[in-house]
């Protein structure tokens, strides 16, 4: 299999950059295989003399959650200076839902924001809303996980008659609660039927 020509991949690259995408300068260089040191050389004189563009904010809300190491939704809601329950409130009046269900949407909206919720079956209404609210594109967002943190090993030393002493006896398990059907809520945020 032959390698592009240079010339064709800086076309591809400058395309893609004038048009407002964001190429990935290292894809283009791999691609150029062993003229790859003519290939940047093109591309730095390019981006050089090309007039930056301004980032979207979604770019700009991922830059700040892989810096934080935060989820880029929560990133997102504390760049507009809201609160988790002004969020929940204008969800539950924009998808005209009963404001005793603001409890349940505010924990179905904690766990979207934190990455913990699968955004796929959400349903679009509340993409809608949430991209009205928060301008900028949620959805896309929510579908980002924050890198995990490297786990380290760590050791805690115990007292001898702490490593000695009987456990504590199991509590009692309290009886589970009775699950409710699934209501407008539970279909809005998990597919529910």
């Amino acid at each position: 299999m032959t390698e592009p020509s240079v010339e064709r991949l800086f076309d591809e690259f400058a395309l893609a950059y004038v048009r407002g995408e964001a190429p990935d300068v290292r894809a283009y260089l791999e691609r150029a295989g062993a003229e790859r040191e003519a290939l940047g050389r093109l591309i730095d004189r390019f981006l050089e003399a090309a007039p930056a563009r301004q980032p979207t904010e979604e770019e700009l809300v991922l830059l700040h959650a892989s810096l934080e190491r935060q989820p880029p939704v929560l990133v997102l809601r504390l760049r507009r200076r809201l609160t988790r329950q002004a969020v929940v409130g204008a969800l539950v009046r924009a998808l005209g839902l009963d404001p005793a269900k603001e409890a349940k949407v505010a924990s179905y909206y904690h766990r979207l924001e934190g990455g913990l919720l699968d955004p796929e079956p959400v349903d679009r209404s509340v993409w809608d809303a949430l991209g009205e609210l928060l301008h900028a594109d949620v959805r896309a967002l929510a579908g980002v996980r924050p890198a995990p943190l490297a786990a380290e090993a760590a050791f805690r030393r115990a007292d001898a008659d702490a490593v000695t002493a009987p456990p504590p006896p199991a509590a009692a398990a309290a009886p589970a609660a009775p699950e409710e059907p699934p209501d407008e809520v539970d279909r809005l945020f998990t597919g529910a039927d």
